[in-house]
């Protein structure tokens, strides 16, 4: 089927997460992916356990549909295939430190000296105008220092990070956005656009209310669990089996929840909680009412009782469960087999190709070489 990118070249030299996801998802919407890999491979690669067929599942969740190139760019050979493969390319995507970037001609001038209508994508941990400018691209660091572990968390409990790194993966999808807003100037211009994205821009942009409401009040946000600071209650319960979250996002919900569900009709007439922001202002109150009733029964009563009022709520899923779902796609893999992996959530009338197993080391490098006239 034709998808939306498939008369596109992406070269791209970005490893870990940030960089690679991106051009997976520049990948899963049709365009070429070529990825270079220096000898030893994206550390990604070692990044275990666990493995499968000498592969590592962090590698196989963000490398589909690419082709693998290793090169040595440290040698003059690996620096002129890189050069041939950047000229022919639509979209350069790296995210090297910026003394590498110069040394292997990464930058955006020489880039478009090369290739006036590439479009380079350089992902960095730091803005270049922050006084961090220079630090490594961590995901852990990002979290850090752009506020995202000061929010989340127990309210009485320390900092914690995220359960994947979502830094990345926030990155990932601004610089996709990014890309394709380039591609969408260079079919009236021409020419391509040199954009960088950061970790740390991206963390704290995503703070979204939180960011504002600081900027706002100057006031330092609070940990609030899995609750929201400014609608109540819209956070997770523990009922009498197992977990499950709810999201009462207006004053009507509420007065479902406790007239028809909870069989409380005083918390609906109790003047503290009638509007969302009495919830919000008198939440020390209302929530641990709202858990002693919750834990009296199973959670799915809960949730059905909810959902048949239209009042927002859902399972806190095992994975199991979550996998029960049509939600994977199975490619075969050189090495591996048939392999699942997590199929892409955007959905298009124009369709999409079908997966292309995450590469092995390496696996088209000769094929490739030889399309660029190198041996």
């Amino acid at each position: 089927m034709t998808s939306h990118l498939n008369d596109l070249l992406v070269a791209d030299f970005s490893r870990i997460l940030a960089g690679p996801l991106c051009t997976m998802m520049l990948g899963d919407a049709g365009a070429r992916v070529i990825k270079i890999e220096e000898p030893r491979g994206d550390e990604t690669r070692r990044w275990g356990p666990p493995f499968v067929g000498g592969e590592s599942a962090y590698f196989l969740s963000v490398n589909r549909n690419k082709e693998s190139v290793v090169l040595d760019l440290k040698s003059e050979a690996g620096l002129e295939a890189a050069r041939r493969l950047i000229e022919r390319a639509d979209i350069v995507v790296e995210n090297f430190k910026p003394a590498d970037r110069a040394r292997f001609g990464l930058e955006q001038g020489v880039i478009h000296r090369r290739n006036p209508r590439a479009i380079l994508c350089s992902i960095t941990g730091f803005d270049p105008d922050d006084p961090d400018a220079g630090l490594p691209g961590y995901d852990l660091l990002a979290q850090a220092a752009g506020g995202l572990m000061t929010i989340t968390g127990a309210g009485d409990g320390s900092p914690v990070k995220v359960g994947v790194a979502i830094s990345d993966i926030l990155t990932a999808h601004y610089a996709h956005g990014a890309i394709l807003s380039a591609l969408h100037a260079r079919d009236r211009t021409g020419v391509g656009d040199g954009i960088e994205v950061s970790l740390f821009g991206s963390t704290v942009a995503s703070l979204v209310n939180v960011a504002q409401s600081w900027l706002v009040t100057r006031e330092e946000p609070i940990r609030y669990g899995s609750a929201h600071p400014s609608i109540v209650p819209y956070q997770a319960f523990e009922a009498s089996d197992r977990a499950f979250v709810l999201a009462v996002a207006t004053d009507r919900h509420f007065s479902l929840l406790a007239t028809r569900v909870l069989d409380r009709p005083d918390l609906a007439s109790d003047l503290r909680y009638q509007t969302n922001a009495g919830r919000v202002e008198n939440r020390r109150s209302l929530v641990p009412e709202l858990a002693s009733l919750f834990s009296t029964r199973p959670a799915g009563d809960w949730v059905a009782a909810c959902r048949e009022l239209g009042i927002p709520a859902a399972l806190v899923e095992r994975f199991d469960e979550i996998f029960a779902r049509p939600i994977t796609e199975m490619v075969e893999h050189p090495s591996i087999g048939p392999l699942a992996q997590v199929r892409s959530p955007v959905r298009s009338a124009a369709g999409r190709r079908a997966a292309l197993p995450p590469p092995r080391l390496g696996e088209h490098t000769a094929a490739v070489l030889e399309e660029l006239g190198l041996a």
